[in-house]
């Protein structure tokens, strides 16, 4: 899945992505549990040289830009979170500035 059109990223952020999927959590459970603290996502307008971090992250770029066929965060919410970590995210994004 590699789009090579894309600059690679350097090893900075390839290390970062590495550690987003450290203990094997998906891009979907991670933009459940994570997307209300990122108010803009870049990483994926690079290409990475490890096909599972590309994949990773070009598969999260696409949750979070809401592009199609990509899941939505409500769903994805009901899915990997307890009612209360859902309130507690409801919570912060009504205190959020973003």
């Amino acid at each position: 899945m590699t789009d090579r059109h894309l600059p690679f990223a350097d090893e900075r952020v390839e290390a970062y992505a590495r550690r987003m999927m450290i203990d094997g959590i998906t891009p979907e459970e991670f933009a459940a549990r994570y997307a209300h603290t990122i108010p803009t996502f870049s990483m994926d307008n690079f290409s990475y040289r490890e096909p599972e971090v590309e994949a990773w992250i070009h598969r999260l770029g696409a949750i979070l830009w809401h592009r199609p066929g990509a899941p939505k965060l409500a769903e994805l919410r009901a899915r990997y979170l307890t009612d209360e970590e859902r309130q507690a995210i409801a919570d912060a994004e009504a205190e959020s500035e973003f």
